[in-house]
């Protein structure tokens, strides 16, 4: 599933621009979206799996604490080999070092942040279902119309800057001004693993 996922991005990367007429930095815009759809997706996906076999995350695994970070290093490979796969095949890659840095990075954080929403609401495969869905899909919403949303504009802050990185190439059309943003974004990400770690030690305590 996760390889099938993946090649349809790296797919589109190659062939986006000419088939939707678009330049790189729309095709990057879009590529962003789709690869936050990527991790949260496959995380969810490894969730569901393991709830029900136990064999990819928890393992034997007696301390909580080594578990929550075994899927953290999961979510975290997982978004580095994507982010450098989708970036080196969306033909965006050029001798500009700095550039090709931010546009790796910002890809990785995007991932990384739909894997943290994945982890925040992994609940869902479990006794809080209906709770889980509504979170992941509110999560969404947020995360696409954080920065587009006239309301929502007061509190951004608080919001996942997936719409933030979007909206700030469509105004200026460069991913190396994406820096300031693309950490935001890490920080965002460690903070929902972080506060999913606490949650389910203390469901797991009680």
């Amino acid at each position: 599933m996760y390889l099938t996922a993946l090649f349809t991005l790296v797919v589109f990367g190659l062939t986006g621009d000419y088939l939707l007429n678009i330049n790189p930095i729309k095709k990057y815009s879009l590529l962003l979206i789709g690869t936050f759809f990527l991790g949260l997706v496959v995380t969810m996906n490894i969730y569901r799996k393991d709830s029900r076999q136990n064999k990819y995350l928890k393992q034997k695994v007696a301390s909580y604490w080594a578990d929550v970070i075994s899927q953290f290093l999961v979510a975290l490979i997982v978004n580095i080999f994507s982010g450098v796969m989708i970036f080196i095949f969306s033909l965006i890659l050029n001798q500009n070092v700095k550039m090709d840095m931010v546009g790796i990075l910002t890809l990785i954080g995007v991932g990384l942040l739909g894997s943290g929403i994945a982890t925040l609401f992994k609940m869902q495969w479990g006794r809080y279902t209906t709770l889980g869905q509504i979170g992941v899909l509110v999560f969404i919403y947020l995360a696409l119309s954080g920065s587009v949303v006239n309301v929502l504009s007061y509190v951004e802050w608080l919001l996942p800057p997936l719409s933030k990185a979007v909206v700030a190439l469509q105004n200026k059309p460069s991913i190396t001004q994406l820096l300031p943003i693309t950490g935001q974004i890490f920080l965002y990400a460690l903070v929902l693993f972080v506060i999913s770690s606490l949650v389910y030690y203390k469901k797991k305590k009680s």
